[in-house]
């Protein structure tokens, strides 16, 4: 049986709720329990941004917020930040980028405590670049950072790196066709032929960013992650939600070959640029549409109406054909069209082409022969007439010699060294 009081229970808390009472101090357990019941009466109100804002510097004096306790609280800041993000605070960016130097700057209304914050912040600031210079130090010198002993070596890769990416479509943007884990994958690569350190690989991330995705980068992710492989996280979660991943399928669901072929894409080339859309959006639909059953839905979507196709789709049903099957039957089947009408072009352009003597009637050329004047024999000297239709104008060929080719009473038309005019022959 259910026990009433669970209805009771406080709702999960939004803030630091992974952190070990037992592994804090004092004053770490007194922060994060403070901004939980600040949080709970935040629930229990309508109070705005500004107010959630004053009552965080009330809780927090400057001192206490950049003492040596919080400070040392792993991601204490950060988290203070993004929790009073969504609540409405809408704390403006520092220059620096650095989530300390924003609370400092934008949480205190008071001249003196802002003064104040800024100084302390500034000395945490600084205090963190010391121990990260040491540490730098400390460790072996990287093939990027050997060689050229001079300062310049730092702005020499940062340079190199960005040239390696300065076309745009190197670039994460966020768009629906991208997928972010492509554009990692190519940074990874150009980051070992550098030899770059994690520490290096986090710091030229920005350069695989554009648009939209380099807005969110700077503003929710550079002042937040501690790490290369964290700020990749947040970006894939940012660029994978549940609104992103319906988005998505809406987009793979009304993808249509003939749009590509509008724009002058030849058939073989829109379908497999159809295919390698599929696959690499796919990942990113919602985790109900990953199946491969829906990606066979896609390709069929995508190419429906084409009449080569329309053998291949007909065997989805009886035939169970897999993602991988359909295409390979869809590519062979345009493949075996394409061929069937380059024949057809051929055979009527064969079919057409008609030579000089093709309209001569044979009858003209044997009875030239047949019926000239013969040379010796009975009939030598005479001319064979017969009955022939009245002509107003013309020659009889039957009862006048010569060449009907050129009208020269020397020769006959088979052996007149003219080339044969059908057009002619044809009026006799």
């Amino acid at each position: 049986m259910t026990d009433p009081s669970d209805n009771n229970s406080p709702p999960a808390t939004n803030f630091m709720p992974l952190a070990d009472p037992a592994m804090l101090s004092v004053e770490q357990r007194g922060f994060i329990s403070s901004v939980r019941m600040l949080e709970a009466a935040v629930r229990e109100s309508t109070l705005s941004g500004e107010q959630v804002k004053a009552a965080v510097a009330d809780l927090f004096p400057p001192a206490v917020l950049f003492g040596t306790d919080i400070a040392t609280l792993p991601h204490a800041h950060r988290e203070l930040r993004k929790w009073l993000d969504g609540h409405g605070a809408n704390l403006q960016q520092h220059s620096s980028h650095r989530v300390i130097m924003t609370l400092a700057t934008s949480l205190y209304v008071d001249p003196e405590d802002r003064v104040a914050a800024n100084q302390l912040a500034s000395d945490l600031v600084a205090a963190g670049r010391r121990v990260g210079a040491s540490a730098v130090a400390s460790q072996p010198s990287s093939p990027a950072r050997r060689g050229d002993a001079s300062s310049t070596a730092g702005d020499r890769t940062a340079h190199n790196i960005a040239m390696r990416f300065r076309d745009a479509l190197s670039k994460f943007s966020g768009n629906l066709g991208e997928a972010w884990m492509e554009y990692v994958a190519e940074y990874q690569q150009v980051a070992r032929d550098y030899d770059l350190s994690q520490e290096q690989r986090f710091q030229y991330m920005h350069n695989i960013l554009s648009g939209d995705a380099k807005r969110f980068y700077l503003d929710r992710v550079q002042s937040y992650a501690t790490s290369f492989s964290q700020a990749v996280d947040m970006v894939s979660t940012e660029y994978n939600s549940i609104v992103r991943q319906n988005r998505v399928k809406n987009y793979l669901v009304g993808y249509r070959m003939s749009t590509l072929l509008s724009d002058g894409v030849t058939e073989a080339a829109a379908l497999e640029q159809t295919y390698k859309t599929i696959t690499k959006l796919a990942p990113q639909v919602p985790r109900s549409h990953q199946g491969d059953a829906h990606k066979v839905e896609f390709l069929r979507n995508a190419v429906v109406g084409s009449p080569w196709a329309t053998e291949p789709l007909s065997r989805i049903a009886t035939h169970g054909l897999t993602f991988q099957q359909l295409y390979g039957e869809l590519e062979a089947a345009l493949h075996l069209h394409k061929e069937a009408r380059l024949a057809v072009a051929h055979a009527s352009a064969s079919g057409h082409r008609p030579t000089a003597t093709q309209d001569v009637p044979g009858i003209l050329f044997t009875g030239q022969g047949r019926y000239a004047r013969p040379s010796r024999g009975m009939a030598a000297g005479r001319v064979k007439r017969t009955a022939a239709p009245s002509r107003s104008s013309g020659v009889d060929p039957l009862s006048i010699m010569g060449c009907f080719n050129c009208d020269d009473a020397g020769h006959t038309m088979k052996d007149c060294p003219r080339p044969i005019d059908a057009s002619k022959v044809w009026q006799y």
